[in-house]
């Protein structure tokens, strides 16, 4: 049978240090029901411990409940995982890799001026940690063909400040095991790097056709769509021509067909940031296939003039034929 969260903490803890077997007993047990922290009510009672010693203590707890799997709902791992990783940035901060912005400007040999173009393109990001801002030192390493760098952070940004840092500094086994900032020197390591974060990018964004039967102005509540395809593009591009990829992508669609043949549905188009639970919705299409016409009306799209359009219809088109025709005409208009 396999150890409790209990029984770990107590080896460890045994191992560690000479404590009264019931008074281990009673840290576990306190730490293990308050979070993984001690209660402040109850550090009166072991005064005799050091903080640094309770501190340990917690940690050994909390490790141990983890490895038996005993860690209701998670929360001692997330917490865990969090501290991990602000303790990685206060580590990045001391050893320079992350630096304030007068020694960025500095090392970039940049005015305020200048500076405040780069964040404002995008060309170099901030990393907050415990709410200040700092630059991520590579950004301004001489060593480095700055104008390329600066051209692949432009590329990232529909991914968080954090992520783009990672991608930057961390090997991958599609760049043949190097790191990103490694292939900016030659032209060929250049374009490949291109499209290798031109793909990354564009992960982090889903744009999501939805096809429902009838004319709507928002997307009706427990109704099955007729149709929907999605696929992860950079969310700069036009909202049309993102539409029309997810409508012509492979991979992202449901059904198959064979379609109904329905001649009045409506088009919603809404964009899905990765992490982010809800959509944002971007437009409205109610289309209406009458005889040889096909009778459209935008009923809200940023940046669209909302008027109705007819365009020509192939009898033989089914609707989802008749949805790609349409995003394709209003891609040549806006």
């Amino acid at each position: 049978m396999a150890n409790s969260g209990w029984d770990i903490a107590m080896q460890r803890i045994d191992a560690q240090y000479d404590l009264p077997q019931f008074v281990a007993s009673s840290l576990v047990r306190k730490i293990a029901a308050n979070n993984f922290r001690l209660p402040t009510a109850d550090r009166t009672k072991f005064q005799k411990l050091p903080d640094e010693v309770i501190a340990h203590i917690e940690d050994i707890v909390r490790q141990a409940y983890i490895e038996a799997g005993e860690d209701v709902g998670g929360n001692a791992l997330r917490e865990h995982l969090w501290q991990q990783a602000l303790d990685a940035r206060h580590a990045m901060i001391a050893n320079g890799e992350l630096i304030s912005e007068d020694d960025f400007r500095q090392c970039l040999g940049a005015t305020p001026r200048r500076l405040s173009k780069l964040l404002t393109d995008c060309s170099v990001f901030t990393l907050e940690v415990d709410g200040a801002l700092y630059y991520p030192a590579l950004l301004a390493d001489s060593t480095f063909d700055r104008k390329r760098l600066q051209a692949i952070c432009r590329i990232l940004v529909p991914a968080p400040a954090w992520s783009r840092f990672d991608f930057l500094s961390s090997t991958r086994a599609s760049l043949g095991g190097r790191r990103p900032i490694e292939l900016l020197d030659t032209d060929d390591d250049f374009k490949r790097l291109r499209q290798e974060a031109t793909v990354w990018a564009s992960e982090w964004s889903r744009t999501t056709v939805t096809t429902y039967e009838g004319t709507h102005e928002t997307e009706p509540a427990g109704v099955t769509p007729l149709y929907t395809a999605s696929t992860e593009i950079d969310p700069r591009r036009a909202l049309w021509e993102r539409a029309s990829e997810a409508l012509h992508a492979h991979g992202y669609e449901w059904p198959m067909g064979p379609y109904p043949d329905v001649r009045k549905f409506t088009l919603f188009v809404e964009r899905q940031t990765a992490g982010d639970a809800t959509p944002t919705p971007e437009a409205c299409v109610q289309i209406v296939a009458d005889g040889e016409y096909i009778g459209v009306r935008v009923v809200a799209a940023p940046g669209t003039v909302l008027h109705p359009e007819t365009v020509l219809r192939d009898k033989h088109e089914s609707f989802v034929e008749i949805a790609k025709r349409v995003i394709g005409q209003l891609c040549k208009h806006f």
